[in-house]
């Protein structure tokens, strides 16, 4: 019984709510799995030391990608503020200015 965990502590349920938040397309189908395979291994292994230099670092950034954390919604918003004129921030994924490009040249279109 020493290796359960509180469900409290376990990653999988919060980032599978995240996901599950995000409006994710086939195309972002081997990002969300990624990131549910990382989280479950955060939640299964018993070096949490190793999870945490290792595991998490690389879980952000799947996060990341798809648009899951404060600093890449924030560069987000920024792009879709300047109009996709600025510079996009190295936090927002090459997928996602895609979609704010797209989006802003649908909408200046007379």
């Amino acid at each position: 019984m020493g290796n359960l965990k509180d469900a409290d502590e376990l990653l999988w349920p919060a980032v599978a709510e995240t996901l599950a938040a995000l409006e994710l397309g086939p195309q972002d189908a081997a990002a969300a799995k990624l990131a549910q395979r990382l989280a479950q291994n955060i939640d299964a292994t018993t070096d949490q030391v190793y999870a945490m230099r290792w595991l998490a670092p690389e879980l952000l950034k799947v996060l990341d990608a798809l648009g899951a954390t404060p600093a890449a919604r924030a560069a987000i918003k920024r792009i879709a503020k300047d109009g996709g004129d600025s510079k996009p921030d190295a936090a927002v994924s090459w997928l996602e200015q895609q979609r704010q490009s797209r989006a802003t040249r649908s909408t200046k279109r007379p």
